[in-house]
């Protein structure tokens, strides 16, 4: 095990605690606060029941009938991390100045605002950087088959049309091919589990609301279907293969991952 995943298992162990070692560090005062998640503020309210339907940066226009994501925790950080170090960490520098837990499967083409399990907790301190963890356990995990996120819908570009859908795990699937031996904590698998830097700015406050709007629009940013083949000769669906080669699969993978334009944080008190 490298010395990030060690780091990282025993953070994992110690997450309950994790904010109060953090709050003599900020001398801030606790609070707890309301947490949600949410598909675009800006869709209609029926969009789940007709598909939101957008043209993608390859000229197809897509009409997605399904995104459900699963969001295993969110943090809020008040540094910002800095890139270039040796080995990737699975929690950023600074302090962690709030977080919400219990994860939550959303429906990311609704604009209403679907509740966490359980309040988020924090101390009274900027954050400027925000965290969605995308594991349906344990971060450090080896192997996680939780379905991250579920896509289908229909796809058309002149006289090219289908259907496509596809499913993304965050597991084995997502270890990467090589490793620099001079760096071996650098790429670690759950870092592939942490969406970050998300840009915030603002101060959680004892009985507010913190919202974690989702994009799926920006998954498919730059997923080229014509490269996909259908799943029969007769058939006009194509499936996204759920791994880490392939131009629709690794653009898929890589918009949810994006850190800009897919994931918005929102406080009000």
């Amino acid at each position: 095990m490298t010395r990030s995943l060690a780091r990282a298992a025993l953070a994992g162990l110690a997450l309950t605690s994790l904010l109060a070692a953090c709050i003599g560090t900020t001398g801030s005062d606790l609070v707890t606060f309301q947490a949600f998640a949410a598909g675009p503020a800006e869709v209609p309210a029926d969009t789940p029941q007709r598909g939101l339907t957008f043209v993608n940066g390859r000229g197809w226009t897509i009409t997605l009938t399904r995104a459900r994501l699963r969001i295993g925790a969110v943090y809020l950080n008040r540094s910002v991390p800095v890139s270039g170090g040796q080995e990737r960490e699975c929690f950023l520098p600074g302090v962690y100045v709030g977080q919400v837990l219990e994860g939550v499967d959303i429906d990311a083409l609704s604009p209403a605002l679907q509740p966490f399990p359980a309040a988020g907790t924090g101390t009274a301190a900027r954050a400027v950087t925000g965290e969605v963890w995308l594991t349906g356990g344990r971060i450090d995990a080896l192997d996680d088959r939780t379905r991250i996120a579920e896509v289908a819908g229909t796809a058309a570009r002149g006289s090219e049309s289908m259907r496509f859908e596809g499913t993304i795990t965050i597991g084995k699937n997502r270890l990467a091919g090589q490793t620099d031996p001079a760096r071996p904590g650098a790429n670690p698998l759950c870092a592939e589990r942490i969406v970050t830097p998300i840009p915030v700015d603002f101060t959680p406050t004892d009985g507010g609301t913190l919202v974690v709007r989702v994009d799926p629009r920006g998954w498919f940013a730059n997923v080229e279907f014509g490269e996909l083949a259908p799943v029969s000769p007769a058939s006009d669906l194509r499936r996204i293969p759920d791994e880490s080669t392939g131009q629709p699969a690794t653009n898929l993978y890589r918009g949810l991952r994006a850190s800009t334009g897919v994931y918005r944080f929102e406080f009000t008190r």
